[in-house]
């Protein structure tokens, strides 16, 4: 009797690999870990990702580039900014589960060079569409980028809280003031 060996789709397979990295790092990230949270032996991730760790880690950059550019879509839609921003803070929740996932970037971001530049093109991608959607709602250039980098610091600020106390409140809070923060042109001088 052959024992069939373990399926999973690629996206659950980044999934779980990705929440190894978050946890540990990209260094505590040991093939050891990432196959038991896979279910894959060490051997299957290395005929999915012959490169090893770093490949799973270059794989992991790129989904979650791409999963994030995903969530900020709705920034360049038409429409009334206030209700894309609303669907801007969705978008952010469902990424993160509503709070309950570490933040991967962070964990990206203490890494090399590569990796590092990776979790800065999602930073940056995230602040270009929060900016988008407040200078549709009226703000100045420098207003929206201001306030832009403030909503990201405000929500990875909640989620580092999140992550270390378990209470999700501080993020789901960030998420809540978002479209508010995004589309209220502040008062002049």
């Amino acid at each position: 009797m052959s024992v069939r060996p373990v399926s999973i789709s690629d996206r659950n397979l980044l999934a779980s690999l990705g929440a190894v990295v978050s946890r540990f790092g990209v260094e505590g990230a040991s093939l050891a870990r990432l196959s038991q949270a896979s279910g894959l032996k060490k051997a299957s991730l290395y005929h999915r990702f012959p490169g090893g760790k770093d490949e799973i880690v270059d794989a992991i950059v790129d989904d979650t580039e791409a999963r994030f550019a995903k969530a900020m879509s709705s920034a360049y839609v038409e429409g009334d900014p206030a209700a894309r921003a609303e669907a801007l803070a969705a978008g952010i929740g469902e990424y993160y589960a509503q709070g309950a996932d570490s933040c991967l970037i962070i964990a990206l971001s203490v890494s090399g060079d590569e990796i590092r530049e990776g979790a800065a093109r999602c930073v940056t991608g995230w602040s270009s569409a929060l900016e988008n959607v407040a200078l549709d709602a009226g703000l100045t250039p420098d207003q929206a980028r201001i306030t832009a980098i403030d909503a990201v610091a405000a929500i990875e600020g909640a989620l580092v809280i999140s992550a270390t106390t378990g209470d999700t409140g501080p993020f789901e809070r960030a998420l809540a003031s978002l479209p508010r923060r995004l589309t209220t042109v502040p008062e002049s001088a």
